[in-house]
């Protein structure tokens, strides 16, 4: 769909994150860059693929992490605390529905309330910290 993204590829295979390498996956990034050019200009939308993927996998590697994204009506911030983390992901998972991934949704487990929360990828506005 975008051949400009595919064809220069992103170079970046590796992030130094709080002394931590992040290999960055680059189907996602492009196919969350797709998702961000609906709503901003390809280079912001490229940026916030990455910043998204890095999200993920810090997440994942077991951190705590916060960041902010919209809520559902587009208007209102909000800021969470989520992880990925294998353990607490096992222990809080049902099995009972679809993946929120195939609806565009980006899912995390929230820290506060130890539950699930989701957001549109389209809505993500940033890492805090």
């Amino acid at each position: 769909m975008y051949p400009e993204i595919v064809n220069k590829s992103i170079h970046i295979k590796i992030i130094k994150v709080m002394k931590q390498s992040i290999v960055i996956n680059q189907n996602n990034v492009i196919k969350d860059a797709v998702r961000f050019s609906e709503k901003s200009d390809m280079p912001t939308a490229m940026s916030k693929a990455v910043e998204l993927e890095i999200l993920r996998k810090r997440m994942m590697s077991g951190e705590c992490v916060r960041f902010m994204y919209l809520k559902a009506d587009g208007i209102t911030p909000r800021i969470a605390i989520g992880t990925l983390q294998k353990d607490s992901v096992e222990a809080n998972v049902k099995g009972t529905g679809v993946y929120r991934s195939q609806y565009g949704q980006f899912c995390y487990l929230d820290t506060l309330k130890m539950g699930w929360r989701s957001f549109k990828i389209q809505n993500f506005i940033g890492i805090i910290d």
